[in-house]
């Protein structure tokens, strides 16, 4: 057997817990019985990797939809112009040669030469055009904060075959995020099939291809021979939608699936015990509870009903309990630690159910009220298990909080047609060097507070990292003296892995990475 063991993940493999909500996939039928890992393990890899995962992107083209599963999942089948370096916090060329800042308005971006998409097609200037034509052309409730910033420019230029010019609406920090989130399209095959097409038979630039898709079941993907930057081992990598976490992990120990994705924290003795290995880590994405995200809710509107709620969880208790004290505890802000504007004054609300009490009665609600919320399940880690708590909490003031769980691609549409109740869950990214458009999610996307918006604005157009970095943490503060938002911890990468598999590694920033020979 296997000798059992627990490894801590590093900066790079944190990011399977994100990749790990991304998509599903179809798998052999399992064999009947559990077996210790080690009676799985065979010479060489798998031909077919098959990872059980929560939730299911609802797009294969990772430009179009604004949801961190599509975008996890298209990392294998595009890659992007520019990415995240989580080293250095810059953001680095990949299908680029160059791009650089001409003057405070003028962006010039170089396009790598022979660069081919998996059918053939080659990207040049006048092709990239068309990927941000359409981007540009769609509608603008189709793209909420992770994605408004792919538009962050007032008009473009292609000067030659590998060479764009894009002229800014305004000086901006964080102007390379333009690149580092886009992903190219074959504008023969765009022209062709248009975007319904597309969506269904995608071609992309990365080190995979599109197989198969079957919505809400699998998505098959096999390797890509011609892929510049090698082969990889794995020859299908196969996405399983397995929504419960008990079901992931019997069937990892079926054999049915070699990675389970978000093992709960009491499986890990069990599974270890087994011979299975364990990647504990964690991640750039944090378990965010918005509280009246669009304004519209008059009793929440009350900063004191607000403050009620955050004095009455004891975010510590949950902490230990739903996320087995992995991840890291978050201080009333959505930036861990360390992270690019994290505010050490910042503190989160202790817990103290009859300060709760008090402020509901000075606002009027002695007796509580009644709220509806909305979370997911399985989309994150023990999402729905910890929402459910948080609820109970509440009830304990007298706040009686109406759960609703829908499916993940039902939330997803109402997350972007903004008609969520106002109370709801999501996994909100922070990241080594700051995005403006992302950092605050639903609270930064629709808050019709005046103050925090400008606030905002004054941040997006400020050069100097370290005056940029001061609005952040006045920010932070902000959004937590005004209780709009509950930041809870890090959301924690827990994977269960059978033996046999290469020697992945995994980014904060939602990537996978298998080996190629």
């Amino acid at each position: 057997m296997l000798r059992s063991r627990i490894r801590t993940l590093s900066v790079l493999t944190a990011l399977l817990a994100l990749l790990v909500m991304t998509a599903c996939v179809a798998a052999p039928a399992a064999d009947s019985g559990d077996m210790a890992a080690g009676e799985m393990a065979d010479e060489g890899y798998p031909e077919e990797m098959i990872i059980g995962m929560g939730a299911l992107p609802v797009t294969l083209v990772g430009n179009t939809v604004p949801s961190l599963q599509s975008r996890i999942f298209s990392k294998l089948l595009y890659d992007t112009l520019a990415v995240l370096n989580e080293e250095t916090g810059a953001i680095d060329p990949v299908l680029l040669e160059s791009m650089e800042l001409v003057d405070d308005l003028t962006v010039r971006i170089v396009i790598k030469e022979g660069i081919e998409f998996h059918n053939g097609e080659v990207l040049t200037a006048p092709g990239l055009a068309k990927s941000f034509e359409l981007l540009r052309d769609a509608d603008p409730q189709k793209f909420t904060w992770s994605f408004r910033q792919l538009n962050d420019y007032e008009s473009y230029e292609v000067i030659d075959d590998y060479t764009m010019e894009f002229t800014l609406l305004e000086p901006i920090d964080r102007w390379a995020n333009l690149f580092a989130n886009h992903m190219p399209l074959a504008p023969d095959h765009l022209e062709a099939v248009g975007l319904d097409g597309y969506i269904e038979e995608p071609v992309g630039t990365g080190p995979y291809k599109f197989s198969s898709w079957q919505r809400d079941s699998y998505i098959t993907l096999e390797r890509w021979e011609d892929y510049p930057g090698g082969v990889p081992v794995i020859e299908k990598v196969t996405f399983r939608h397995m929504p419960e976490a008990a079901v992931r992990v019997a069937a990892l120990k079926s054999g049915e699936i070699h990675i389970a994705a978000h093992v709960p924290p009491d499986q890990i003795e069990s599974l270890t015990a087994d011979g299975f290995e364990l990647y504990a880590g964690d991640s750039m994405q944090s378990m965010y509870v918005g509280i009246n995200i669009y304004g519209r809710n008059e009793i929440l509107n009350d900063v004191r009903v607000r403050q009620a709620m955050l004095y009455s969880v004891d975010l510590d208790g949950m902490w230990n309990t739903i996320a087995g004290g992995f991840g890291t505890k978050l201080d009333c802000q959505i930036v861990a630690p360390g992270g690019f504007g994290y505010n050490e004054n910042v503190q989160t609300y202790p817990y103290d159910p009859e300060k709760a009490k008090a402020l509901l009665t000075e606002a009027g609600y002695p007796d509580g009220f009644t709220v509806t919320g909305s979370a997911t399940t399985g989309r994150y880690f023990r999402d729905r298990t910890f929402m459910d708590a948080l609820a109970a909490q509440w009830a304990q003031v007298g706040i009686t909080v109406e759960m609703e769980y829908p499916e993940s691609s039902v939330w997803l549409q109402e997350l972007i047609d903004q008609t969520l109740p106002p109370i709801m869950n999501i996994g909100l990214n922070w990241y080594l060097s700051d995005n403006t458009t992302s950092m605050w999610g639903p609270v930064g996307d629709s808050s019709p507070d005046p103050a925090f918006l400008d606030m905002r604005a004054a941040k997006s157009v400020i050069v100097d990292p370290v005056e940029r970095e001061a609005v952040v943490k006045d920010i932070a503060e902000y959004i937590c003296d005004n209780a709009q938002a509950l930041h809870a911890y890090t959301i924690p990468a827990l994977y269960a892995l059978s033996p046999g598999l290469p020697d992945l590694t995994f980014s904060k920033s939602f990537e996978i990475f298998i080996p190629t020979e």
